[in-house]
């Protein structure tokens, strides 16, 4: 007697591995500069040159712990996180889950540089980056609103601090002249029928 052949779902860690095995080789790729965004599946992406786009079978708090995992391994690049605003104000009766996606998404945010903007404002910043630097959108299940995360990557040795320091290192070090030239003076105009 012949059995059907039955597929089971898959685990909760299959499905990380899956998210794990198409994000690492794109984030080795980034350097600073670059950003990551991760997103619902509805979520716009810009034209720009820069836009890269993988989807993953994890919901958006998960794949945000899994993409800070790869920066912590790769340890070169420090994250620099957006969140929206916005999220703060969905109520749960209108969005189902969004207070367990808040609590997931702050707990993961414990200790770690972020800024909390506007959504469009975060959007604007994206597709100006996107027209001179890479930019990866990760694609998840989560399908809340206002659940967007962006990374902006930058050096994990050598941050704007260090930048802003170096940068008055080299005015102290640039040399100042030490004595102005006078202004230059006309020359004689010889009159006619003399010679000069």
């Amino acid at each position: 007697m012949a059995t059907a052949c039955q597929h089971s779902a898959p685990t909760p860690a299959d499905t990380l591995e899956q998210t794990r095995s198409v994000i690492a080789p794109e984030l080795r790729q980034l350097g600073a500069r670059n950003w990551v965004v991760i997103a619902d599946p509805t979520y716009p992406i810009p034209s720009g040159a820069g836009a890269v786009t993988v989807s993953v079978p994890t919901g958006t708090a998960d794949t945000f712990r899994e993409v800070l995992d790869q920066l912590e391994l790769q340890a070169s690049l420090t994250p620099r996180i957006w969140v929206c605003n916005e999220l703060a104000a969905v109520p749960e009766e209108r969005a189902p889950g969004i207070g367990d996606y808040r609590k997931s998404v702050n707990n993961l945010l414990s200790g770690r540089f972020c800024y909390r903007l506007d959504e469009r404002i975060i959007s604007m910043q994206l597709a100006e980056a996107a027209k001179q630097y890479r930019v990866l959108y990760i694609k998840t299940e989560t399908r809340l609103p206002y659940s967007t995360i962006a990374i902006e990557l930058d050096s994990g040795y050598w941050d704007s601090s260090d930048e802003t320091e170096i940068r008055e290192r080299l005015k102290k070090l640039t040399p100042t002249p030490a004595t102005t030239l006078p202004p230059a003076q006309p020359l004689p105009v010889a009159q006619p029928g003399t010679t000069a």
